[in-house]
């Protein structure tokens, strides 16, 4: 009898449970099928604008209310990597989390994700839009100049529309047919500029028009283009590293691009440092780290006569970081060899002569020695990179104030140029800020 009403028990239960899951299942799926989510637009289309919105945060990411009363699906109609929709499916109210990356392009892009509500297609599927950002072209420089001997130099193109480019003449009638520009094979930011020498006696200049096609024709730069005679130019157009910026604040992708890393290509130009922190960044390089001074050798230049007496000019930029804190920005220039120091000119001409003796360095073999009749100078405080009224990094290499000349008396062709940021290696730490990177480019040597 126990038994026989345990059993009744037990299927009174099981019947009750069934009742209950069945009136469940009835509450949530009474009326029509329906999927709506809240505050979307029109056409059931959210819309974003170009920035990136990180759904891996959860505070970051679009939150969209699901409503709906049936089991839900959400299939993208398309492959994508810029957008994605988390969950994808569910049963009933919730949210989902939306995110895109930055849209770098000055086109708007739709994905689409078709509804399904118990296994049926919905007749209006949900639309994720985000709008193209600015159409723009940048140069990696304001302008471009090129040594005495021409050969191949490489300018870099950030862009995010289709482009073409053509070297005009400055003045209508002269000849611009010495300069000849292609794409670089290898990096599609990158074109070519390619002359032969210049044997005018004359420094001779071109533009390079760069404009944009089709819908984007009316977003153009002109980026003037001069070959020197002087007798040596470098401005470091092989030092293209793309993972590293031309902003001075950032310094991302630098570990890969210091001297001790420099390709057989880019050792070849015959560039040294003697304790390796010397960084590549496109078209220019980077002396010292936190803490650290940095230093730079310059080549041997075989057109310098014996004896001669030549002026060596050179850009100097003083780092700044993102917030607009600057280095101590001081700069020695020493000697190698035959010649002696005797003027320094800032780049309006006034002479800032300051020769100093015990500048600490060493030699090829890393051995301790001492400079002497060494220039000494400070950058300007507005002589560095910043962020806030140069915040594509360019304008800075426009100012005289970056340019430098050193007059050497009596250089032969064993004569090397030393560069100094603050002090070398460690020894920067003990001095002002402890900090002293400084950026360099376009050195040229003239004979006076």
């Amino acid at each position: 009898m126990k038994h026989y009403m345990k059993s009744l028990l037990l299927v009174a239960i099981a019947a009750i449970a069934a009742l209950g899951i069945t009136s469940c299942k009835s509450d949530s799926f009474d009326g029509d099928p329906y999927f709506t989510i809240e505050g979307i637009g029109e056409g059931n289309v959210y819309s974003f604008d170009y920035k990136e919105v990180d759904t891996t945060a959860y505070t970051t990411a679009k939150k969209l209310v699901v409503r709906s009363n049936r089991p839900w699906k959400l299939v993208a109609q398309s492959e994508n990597g810029w957008c994605r929709v988390f969950p994808t499916e569910g049963e009933g109210d919730g949210i989902v989390r939306l995110s895109v990356v930055e849209n770098k392009k000055p086109d708007t892009r739709d994905i689409v994700y078709k509804v399904y509500l118990d296994g049926v297609e919905q007749p209006l599927p949900l639309t994720i839009r985000q709008t193209g950002s600015e159409p723009y072209i940048k140069p990696s420089a304001n302008n471009i100049t090129i040594g005495r001997k021409g050969g191949d130099n490489q300018f870099s193109v950030i862009a995010n529309v289709p482009y073409t480019y053509e070297v005009r003449p400055v003045l209508d009638g002269e000849d611009a047919s010495w300069l000849k520009v292609n794409p670089s094979a290898e990096d599609p930011n990158t074109v070519v500029l390619s002359c032969g020498e210049n044997t005018t006696g004359d420094a001779r200049s071109v533009i390079l028009h760069i404009q944009g096609t089709g819908n984007y024709s009316g977003i153009f730069i002109d980026v003037p283009v001069t070959q020197l005679d002087a007798l040596f130019f470098e401005n470091f157009s092989w030092m293209n590293h793309s993972d590293t910026s031309i902003l001075g604040w950032v310094t991302d992708g630098e570990s890969d691009s210091r001297f001790d890393k420099w390709n057989e290509d880019e050792l070849s130009h015959g560039w040294t440092s003697r304790n390796n922190l010397c960084y590549g960044r496109p078209g220019f390089l980077k002396l010292g780290k936190t803490g650290y001074g940095g230093d730079l050798v310059s080549p041997k230049i075989a057109e310098i006569k014996d004896g001669m007496n030549i002026a060596v000019s050179f850009q100097a930029v003083g780092y700044s970081s993102a917030g607009g804190t600057v280095d101590d920005g001081q700069v020695y220039v020493a000697i190698q060899g035959p010649g002696k120091i005797t003027k320094v000119l800032n780049g309006n001409g006034e002479d800032i002569t300051d020769i100093v003796n015990g500048v600490l360095y060493c030699d090829v073999d890393h051995n301790e020695i001492v400079l002497t009749g060494v220039a000494s100078f400070a950058l300007d405080p507005d002589n560095h990179f910043n962020p806030v009224i140069d915040p594509e990094g360019l304008l800075i290499w426009d100012y005289a104030l970056t340019n430098f000349t050193v007059n050497v008396d009596g250089a032969t062709s064993d004569t090397q140029v030393i560069i100094l940021g603050g002090a070398f290696d460690v020894q920067v730490k003990s001095i002002g800020k402890g900090k002293n990177r400084v950026f360099i480019d376009n050195f040229k040597v003239r004979e006076r």
